[in-house]
């Protein structure tokens, strides 16, 4: 778990305290980054049809697969751009540019593609 009032500077003793770590990481994505929770959102309607549609087990392997790595791309840019902002102490700088556009690249690219396979998968269902 986070340590309250003071900052850890060891390795985490503990699963437990790296999952901790990793709870207070996902909650603190959660709370900052808005296209994280778009992201989230459009899961919602996803389960949703995937339900009504019936999909068999290969279906919703590909399907949960696709949101996870939508949020996970989404999580890792985030943390980028969090480094990169630290990187650069406030100031433009053109190579800090081109890595949080890079980041940013790889969640519109596993968005892009995950859309596509999500219309794959329901429009074989619909039509």
């Amino acid at each position: 778990m986070a340590l309250k009032g003071k900052r850890q500077t060891e390795k985490n003793r503990s699963i437990f305290q790296s999952m901790g770590h990793a709870w207070h990481g996902l909650r603190e994505v959660f709370k900052t980054e808005r296209n994280f929770r778009y992201h989230l959102l459009i899961t919602i309607p996803t389960i949703a049809v995937g339900f009504i549609l019936d999909l068999n087990l290969m279906e919703w392997i590909v399907i949960l697969g696709c949101i996870a790595a939508v949020l996970g791309a989404e999580i890792l840019n985030s943390a980028i751009e969090r480094l990169a902002d630290l990187a650069a102490n406030g100031k433009y700088h053109p190579l800090i540019k081109q890595a949080k556009d890079i980041a940013a690249s790889g969640v519109l690219i596993t968005a892009a593609f995950s859309a596509v396979i999500g219309l794959l998968i329901f429009g074989s269902k619909l039509f």
